[in-house]
Order: structure tokens, then sequence, then C-alpha cells
């Protein structure tokens, strides 16, 4: 169940600065002078949750729209949008502080409409997930589906109410709705809905009951020519149960072979990717291998042409000191350098080309063998791959058969199971109509008392001992021993009710009984909005013995602090507290705190001045 929280309050207007109050998820204080917006505030969040009318104060002229900032508990962000006297209220799905641009996400009605999802009252119930829960709208019996502002009276509490001697279940003030009102006490305590109570047969169905009861019997008769199965529906939920354990087991089996199956084409793809990787080095191999063999026949090719050349300049003398077989001329008649350019460039040059090639014709040699090695380790690299293929072949069909008979175990399981759930839905359906056949040949049962007041005493004394807290952690004088009548809606402290006390302590009861119920419902995850708004809550409570106290805004100091004090060490939600004297220096740290018109305080009320001319 979702909860809210109200993120801020702000006022928007052609040529005005806009007027805002951010509220903090925990507790927020507005304090200060009177006739300075503080219930304004109040009364505006109310006006957007749907409250019919806003009334106007001077200090509003020039502002027409009012935007209301909540977060839900799931993390959504909304702001709502209505104008200052407009019956339609715009939802747009983001924190929105400034005028729109864009189109809104939704645009509701301010009315409650049970039949239309189109108001806001729908709307922030569906945002709860309470949407269509049921409360008594009469004594008579008539049931209703809950509308938001039964919600609102209950954790949005202004100053008249705070002290009203009405209980605070019981907020309108108009008789008439009181049913109503115990009612949706009883649901936000029990989280009971009003059950649908059993009407009468209509004078239709009394004219046509025998008819009917006939074409029941016939429907009846041909369900059951429709049982195969001789059994009753404990044996044949018995029976069903076995298929059910049997096909589990069968399934298990299954999985774990369709697991190691899955592993070994797994392991059956990267030896096929392996192989191909090999095979196309292989190829490359052999290709360098081609390509070298040429090279080397070259080598070779080109070596003996060069040992062909030596040898025929051996034979002629090319290479020999002495008479030049050129030119004819002797030793001593040779110039120093005469052989160097016919005889001896050219046997240098037979050398070193004979020489270089050589060393290519070496380098090439230990290139093959080592593509020639590669070749072969890429050989027995695919002779592994393909017995690892066919291990791996054969266990795929060694598992295949041991699918085979689970497979048709499962296919005759699931047969049984449809078979025997068949059966039992016709039991089911023969079950039905015979309920049927019995409602139309008895008397339909006397409809029950509606009791908006018959609330589990269990709840009830678990929100009596929540609220006892509550007063015992403000150390309100007394025992502070509480009772709820819910016939009367009536609360007792000590045994006094609350409508005979003074108006302190009247305000004092309603705050704990506000803040007694969203502790105990968010606590408990039952139906509460997950906010309050409490005015005026401790403003008039002074202390028995001083009844005339000098000072009446100046309210007993222990439980103002030990109020404040509790609402943040053991919070209910998010609270807000409007009042008139200054709150306690030591909450200031831990809460949002807003002085309205005080000494040292930044703001004159919650409208910026108007300008002076």
């Amino acid at each position: 169940m979702n909860r809210l929280t109200l993120v801020h309050l702000t006022f928007l207007g052609m040529g005005k600065p806009p007027a805002a109050v951010e509220f903090s998820p925990g507790l927020t204080v507005i304090y200060g002078a009177s006739d300075r917006g503080k219930s304004y505030v109040e009364e505006a969040v109310d006006y957007m949750l749907g409250a019919s009318e806003l009334k106007s104060i001077p200090e509003d002229e020039g502002y027409t729209r009012i935007l209301l900032g909540l977060r839900v508990s799931d993390g959504r962000t909304l702001t709502l949008s209505r104008a200052v006297g407009g019956d339609t209220i715009e939802v747009f799905n983001h924190d929105l502080r400034s005028a729109p641009s864009e189109p809104a996400d939704a645009t509701l009605a301010y009315k409650h409409h049970p039949k239309s999802q189109k108001n806001i009252s729908r709307y922030l119930l569906n945002v709860l997930g309470i949407d269509g829960r049921r409360i008594l709208q009469n004594s008579r019996g008539d049931v209703v589906p809950l509308n938001f502002r039964d919600l609102a009276r209950l954790v949005v509490v202004n100053d008249t109410r705070m002290a009203d001697q009405r209980s605070p279940v019981l907020g309108t003030r108009i008789p008439q709705n009181e049913t109503k009102e115990k009612s949706v006490f009883k649901l936000l305590l029990s989280g009971q809905d009003e059950p649908e109570r059993p009407t009468a047969p209509s004078k239709l169905e009394k004219q046509f009951g025998k008819g009917k009861i006939a074409v029941i019997d016939h429907l009846i008769d041909e369900n059951r020519e429709k049982l195969t199965i001789e059994a009753n529906q404990s044996q044949l939920r018995e029976q069903l149960g076995r298929v059910q354990s049997s096909l589990g087991e069968v399934t298990a089996a299954a999985g774990g072979i369709a697991a190691t199956r899955s592993s070994l084409l797994l392991r059956r793809r990267e030896l096929e990717s392996g192989d191909a990787d090999n095979q196309q080095r292989v190829g490359e191999v052999q290709q360098l291998l081609s390509r070298f063999m040429l090279l080397r026949e070259q080598y070779e090719s080109d070596l003996a042409r060069l040992q062909m050349v030596g040898e025929a300049g051996t034979l002629l003398g090319y290479f020999q000191t002495g008479t030049c077989v050129f030119c004819g001329a002797e030793r001593q008649h040779q110039h120093p350098e005469h052989h160097l350019a016919e005889t001896t460039q050219l046997a240098a040059a037979v050398s070193a080309e004979t020489r270089k090639t050589t060393d290519l014709h070496s380098d090439l040699i230990i290139m093959i063998e080592d593509l020639e090695d590669q070749a072969a380790t890429l050989d027995a690299s695919r002779a592994l791959h393909a017995e690892q293929l066919a291990q791996n072949s054969e266990e795929l069909r060694s598992l295949d058969q041991r699918m085979e008979p689970l497979n048709a175990d499962t296919t005759e399981l699931l047969a049984a199971r449809s078979r025997l759930e068949h059966e039992l839905a016709v039991h089911a359906q023969i079950e039905q109509l015979e309920d049927l056949k019995a409602s139309l040949s008895s008397a339909p049962p006397a409809p029950p008392t509606a009791r908006p007041d018959n609330i589990p005493a269990a709840d009830i004394a678990d929100f009596e001992s929540m609220i006892h807290e509550t007063l015992e952690a403000w150390q309100v004088p007394g025992d502070n021993r509480v009772t709820y009548d819910p016939t009367s809606a009536e609360i007792s402290v000590d045994g006094r009710p609350r409508k005979s006390r003074g108006r302190g302590m009247r305000s004092i009861i309603h705050a704990a009984f506000a803040v007694s119920l969203a502790r105990r419902n968010t606590a408990r995850g039952l139906i509460h909005p997950g906010f309050v708004v409490l005015d005026t809550p401790v403003l008039t409570y002074r202390r028995p013995e001083d009844p005339v106290e000098a000072q009446p805004e100046l309210m007993t100091h222990d439980v103002v602090e030990n109020f404040y004090r509790d609402l943040l060490d053991n919070p209910s939600g998010q609270v807000i507290v409007i009042e008139n004297p200054t709150p306690p220096k030591s909450i200031s740290s831990r809460a949002a705190v807003y002085p309205f018109s005080v000494d040292g305080s930044d703001r004159q009320g919650f409208f910026p001045p108007r300008d002076r001319d």
C-alpha cells in the first residue's frame, strides 16, 4: 500500500512572485502572528485534495493557480494544479514549480464519482492502492465505494475541528453522515471492507425459479455423463498429486540431461570452430610451402648457373694472372689495374652473388622446415579434434537415447494430468450447479443488520493503547487511560469524555487521535494517506492548576516540548503543524520551521507583501 508525502504548496499569478512553502518529509512547523496565512496553508492543501471551495483572503489577490507537489512511496513524483475557484484539477507526472508549458498528464474533476475514474478522489485512491474499498452509506446497509474526502477529513484538521466537541471520527457535523463516518473509521482500524449485503430474489427470479431448477438439473446430468473416471474428487486430487510428483521427477531428470546436452553442444561448437581455424591455417601453410618450394627451386637454379659461370671463367683463364687473355700483353707490360674491370670484377661479382644466393637459400630452407613442422602440428591437432568430435557425437547420441523414454513419460504424464484436471473441473462445475440449485430452492436469508460500529475488540484496544502511549509521551497530566466507544464514536480519557473537557484538552486529544491513527496504520500496513496536517493542536492548552494564565498563547512548556520531541523521535509519517506560539528552539535543526511575521523572520506571511504606491 502506497503513502503520500506533501512536497510543496505554491501559488502563482501573472506578474506576482510565487508564494510557496516547502514541506519536510518528517515534521514541518508554520508559526507566527495571526492573519499571516498560516491556516490558509491548511485550507489550500485541503482544497487541492478535492475540497469544494477555498475562502479568499486579501493577500491572495492576483494569484490564480495553485500547485501541490506530492511524492508517492513507490518513487513517483506528482504535481496537482488547480485554478483558484476552478472545478478541475490537472495532474503532472513530475515536480512542477512554475506555470505549466506542456499539457497535463490527466485532467480530473474535484468531485468524487463512483462510476468514473476521472476525478481527484478516484485518482488518489488508485495511487494509494485502495480504490474500490467499500463502506456503509446509511443504517439501511447500503454500501458505497470509499471517497478520498472521507480520509482527508481525518488527516487535514483545521483549528475549528481541532477543538470541536464532536468526535474526531465525525468530521462533517451532519447527522445523516454518522453511519458513513463510523464505517470509514472501522475500515481504517480493521482494514476490512463492509461486505455486500445479500438481497432477496426479485419477482422475476421467483416467477422463473422452477424453470431454472429444471434447466440446472439437465446441466448437472449432462456434466455427469462427461465423467470417465470412477473416482470422487478427493481420490482424483490424490491421483493428480501423484502425477504432479512424478512429472516433477521426470522433468528434473530431463532438465539435468538437457543441461548436460547443452554443455556438450557448446563444446562441439568450440571444437568445430577450432577445427575450422586449423583448416584455414593448414591452407595458409600449404600455400606458403608451395610458394617457398618454387623459390627454393629458383635459388638452386641460380646457384647452378653461377657455378657454371665460375667454372667457365676458370677454364678460359679469366680469373688467372699473367698474359692477358684479352689483349696478349705480358704481366710486366700490363697496367696495374689492367685486370680490374675485366677479370677481378667478374670473379668478385660471381663470388658475391653466389654468397648472397646461398644465404637466401639457407634462410628459405629454415622457413620451409618451420612451415613443415607447423603443418605437422596442425595435422595432429585436426586429428585430435576429429577424435574429440567423434566422442562428442557419441555422447550426444547417448544422451538422446536416455532422453527418449523421459520424453515419452512426460507426454504420458501430461496427458494423465490433463484428464484428471478435466475430471476435477467437471466435478467443480457440478458442485456449482448444485449450489445454485440449492440457492434457488431455499428461501433467502434475512440481510444482517448493518453495524458500522462493529469494530473488532482487538483493534479498538490496540488503538486505545496507541493514543495512551502518545499522550504519555507528550506528558499530558493524568493517567491517560483511553477508551473509545464505537457506538457513540466518543473518546474518553481517564473516564471523562472528550466533549466534556476544556478546549485545550479537546485539542490535545484530537491531535493525539490523528497522530496515533497515522502512527498505528503506517506501522501495521493499514489504510492511511501517509501525512497529517494539524492546525492549532496545542495553542490553548494550559496547566490544570493555572486556568487563568496571564498569557494564554503560551501553553504549558513541558507538554509542548514533548509534543514536538515525540513527533521527531517517533515519526508517524509526515506531520505539518500550524501554530501561533514559537516552537522550542531544539527542533529547528531537525524540522522545517517557517516563522511568519515574528522577530528575526524573513517572511511576513505566506504571501509576499504587496507593493504599495
